[in-house]
């Protein structure tokens, strides 16, 4: 998967086009110091997204974006 373009919106958010979805649009959300899928404007031309899939979107956003580090530190569903 890689990132074809990208986008800044208003509040901050971003909006990404990715490789495997060309018709789709994910748009990003900032919480702290990193981003995360805010919502995804899928179209029926592009495959299902999977929580696999939005994962590894995150990944490549916070990384394009210089904020790996904070997501890899956050805390995760039952990390307490």
């Amino acid at each position: 998967m890689k990132i074809i373009n990208y986008s800044y919106k208003k509040r901050g958010n971003l909006e990404f086009v990715f490789d495997v979805w060309p018709h789709s649009k994910v748009m990003f959300s900032p919480i702290r110091n990193y981003y995360f899928v805010r919502y995804v404007r899928w179209d029926e031309r592009d495959p299902v997204v999977s929580r696999e899939d939005l994962q590894k979107m995150e990944q490549l956003v916070n990384r394009q974006m210089g904020r790996e580090i904070w997501y890899d530190k956050r805390k995760g569903p039952g990390d307490d």
